[in-house]
């Protein structure tokens, strides 16, 4: 034990394994520190003291065993000097040397300085002959310890040893060296440790820093970063800021490093996904200012560094060609060769148009990089082929990279080497890449036509973009389906019901007679079908559930319903499958409904929507609709036998609304109790229900006539 620091009674001391104990008045030993300690200065030294000690007694053992394996000559003076030491050297099996070195005024060789702290603890200390004296300075004036004695060990510095952060940074800074070592210290560096990463505590010293001492901030800020980079997890983000911010203080304070030594660093940094955007974009500026040259290795350790920052797709930055660019012309260099380079190296790694297309692609790709990447590596033409128009800007622009990359000539047959089935395979994975919200495009439709000789005579079936499960819809081109049978391309059988991908998204526009199509009967019956199905309401998001949920029929329309009516619906087989869904409508009314069953039939109208208006105009419907008896159901659907004029009367006070809850709303439920007295609770609830849905049906019937006869 060491000296104790003693506040009212409570007590603070290292033990033998440096661990400061607390106590309180009655010797018990504390799990932390009490309120009249915490903030004490004596406790204060205690924990530097620990971190001395602790920091001395690591370095004594990694410092005995790289002894121990090459075999060092260690004097006895050193274990001697150092309980530390002597038990460092005795676990490492380091037996020290009776006889004392030669003094030794070789600046390679170490020199031991021994310390006390007045808390009776003695520390030995090798240091380089060049060090000692300003740490002697340094400890004399900022720390505990006294210096007691000093003699030569005779061990050399390995010359692949590096030095501590302070003896760089004193080396760096010739003439400075005690004002850089009291920069270090301050920031927490010394013989025995390194700063501990609180950003927010080293972001405050650095800022003292930059205000009393700047020109020692670019080398701790690289410092810092490096020990962030190296701790990793959460501190890489730091090193990243750190990096960032050490080279804007070159640049503040007109610092000139090596151009290899900095080029390394942002090889490094890059490396380890840890090169901010920003940082990048600083040092191309920095390269190329207006006017200047640029050395053709600066220019390639320059792209050699973009490369490596190119982890995934998010690393690519838009203004990344135009960077390469500017550099490239200011090293005499082709931009468009030099763009195609980089694109040689990243597109390996994450793919070719991978991210953001309408920026860093773009760019890249709208002078003759792509031509010139096709022949430095002709396997891009492949990359291209997996393309999709998505993976471009435009449209327009994914047609453009076929056509300059040689794709579209490999996939018309104009060029030999694409094997059979590679174009139909390309065609289906862009129509399925559509999404149902855009309109189609006509480009990818002539493309299909411009291929279809090369898809007729490799005979293999193309399959539409159906509906799959887990996948987004796309639209449907039957016309485009049209058009390839008839140029004789085969086209793959499809699913029941074509997947019910839905009649608004069937598209018909540029063949909307679809004769080639309906003359197929494979297709003529999946589409009877998919049509039937729909109107049924089957196979539609929400279809079979209750009509409050979905299709209430006193709405003119519903979330999915058709907007306009769809092109497939003017069609021939459009027109008959509607005209025989309204008859069969008809007769579930003559075969008689109870008030649920009423409103099915009534569901599939708001789906349809106007489609009614245009195609299904039909008096004799509309008068057998209007003659539906809602009242009657509604008197059936009731808990209790009730007057029929007097429902009548309650309905005619209700307005057509959505069914929410499970209760009608006071005003309502006070007239539902006089009309129908005596129900209990749940009674009123379903009271309630049969007259506002009695109430909807009215109203959707009401619409429904009026569409049919209009």
């Amino acid at each position: 034990m060491g000296r104790r620091y003693e506040v009212d009674g409570y007590t603070a001391e290292l033990d033998d394994d440096f661990q400061v104990v607390y106590r309180n008045p009655r010797g018990k030993k504390l799990q932390q520190a009490p309120d009249r300690l915490a903030d004490s200065e004596g406790v204060r030294r205690l924990y530097r003291l620990r971190r001395a000690l602790t920091g001395h007694r690591r370095h004594a053992r990694v410092q005995a065993e790289a002894w121990a394996t090459a075999g060092t000559r260690v004097p006895m003076a050193l274990a001697e000097s150092d309980p530390v030491w002597r038990e460092a050297l005795d676990d490492a099996g380091v037996e020290p040397a009776a006889d004392p070195p030669a003094p030794d005024a070789d600046e390679a060789a170490l020199t031991a300085r021994t310390y006390v702290h007045p808390d009776d603890h003695t520390m030995t200390l090798l240091l380089r002959a060049s060090f000692a004296h300003h740490w002697d300075a340094l400890v004399a004036s900022q720390e505990d310890w006294a210096l007691t004695d000093t003699f030569a060990t005779g061990i050399r510095v390995p010359v692949d040893a590096e030095p501590t952060f302070p003896e760089r940074l004193m080396a760096a800074h010739p003439g400075r060296e005690q004002e850089a070592l009291e920069a270090a210290y301050a920031f927490g560096w010394s013989l025995w440790g390194s700063p501990l990463l609180h950003k927010s505590l080293l972001d405050g010293d650095l800022a003292h820093l930059a205000a009393t001492a700047p020109r020692f901030l670019p080398a701790v800020l690289d410092e810092l970063a490096d020990m962030c980079l190296k701790a990793g997890g959460k501190h890489q983000e730091h090193a990243t800021g750190y990096f960032t911010r050490a080279r804007k203080a070159e640049r503040e304070h007109h610092t000139k490093p090596d151009e290899r030594w900095l080029d390394a660093r942002y090889a490094t940094f890059a490396d380890h996904g840890a090169l901010a955007t920003g940082a990048v974009r600083a040092r191309a500026k920095e390269l190329a200012p207006r006017g200047a040259v640029v050395l053709p290795d600066q220019l390639r350790r320059f792209r050699d560094v973009l490369v490596r920052r190119v982890h995934t797709p998010h690393d690519l930055y838009p203004g990344m060609a135009a960077d390469l660019r500017k550099v490239a012309r200011a090293a005499g260099a082709d931009p468009e060769s030099e763009v195609a380079a980089l694109l040689a190296d990243i597109v390996p790694r994450v793919g070719l148009c991978a991210g953001d297309t309408d920026k860093f692609w773009a760019d890249a790709l709208k002078g003759k990089a792509l031509e010139l990447l096709v022949e430095r590596r002709p396997e891009t033409v492949h990359d291209v082929l997996r393309l999709i128009p998505d993976d471009a800007s435009s449209t327009a622009d994914w047609l453009s990279l076929l056509r300059r990359s040689g794709a579209l000539a490999l996939l018309t047959g104009e060029r030999p080497g694409l094997p059979a089935g590679e174009a139909a395979r390309l065609l289906h994975d862009c129509l399925a890449s559509e999404p149902t919200w855009r309109v189609r495009s006509d480009e990818l439709y002539d493309l299909a036509v411009r291929l279809a000789p090369r898809l007729a005579a490799d005979a293999v079936p193309v399959r539409l973009p159906y509906p799959t499960p887990g996948r987004r819809r796309a639209p449907l081109p039957l016309d485009l389906a049209d058009e390839l049978l008839e140029h004789g391309v085969p086209l793959a059988d499809p699913p029941p019901k074509l997947g019910s991908p839905g009649a608004a998204h069937m598209v018909v526009h540029r063949r909307p007679h679809l004769s080639r199509l309906l003359a197929d009967p494979r297709f003529a019956r999946e589409l009877r079908s998919a049509l039937h199905a729909e109107l049924e309401l089957e196979g539609l998001p929400e279809a079979g559930v209750s009509y409050h949920r979905h299709y209430r029929p006193h709405r003119d329309a519903e979330l999915n319903s058709w907007r306009s009516t769809p092109g497939i619906c003017r069609t021939p087989l459009g027109r008959e499958v509607l005209c025989v869904w309204l008859n069969r409508q008809r007769e579930r009314l003559r075969a008689g409904l109870d008030l649920h069953g009423l409103v099915h039939v009534l569901a599939p109208f708001v789906h349809i929507g106007g489609v009614v208006d245009e195609l299904l105009k039909d008096e004799e419907a509309a008068r057998e609709f209007a003659a539906v008896d809602v009242v009657a159901l509604v008197l059936a659907d009731l808990p209790t036998e009730a007057d029929r004029p007097a429902v009548e009367g309650l309905m005619a006070t209700m307005r057509p609304e959505d069914l929410i809850g499970t209760r009608p709303m006071p005003d309502l439920r006070t007239r539902i109790d006089e009309t129908l007295p005596d129900l209990s609770e749940s009674q009123v609830g379903q009271a309630w229900k049969a007259l506002q849905t009695g109430v909807n049906c009215q109203e959707g019937l009401r619409r429904l006539v009026g569409r049919l006869s209009g």
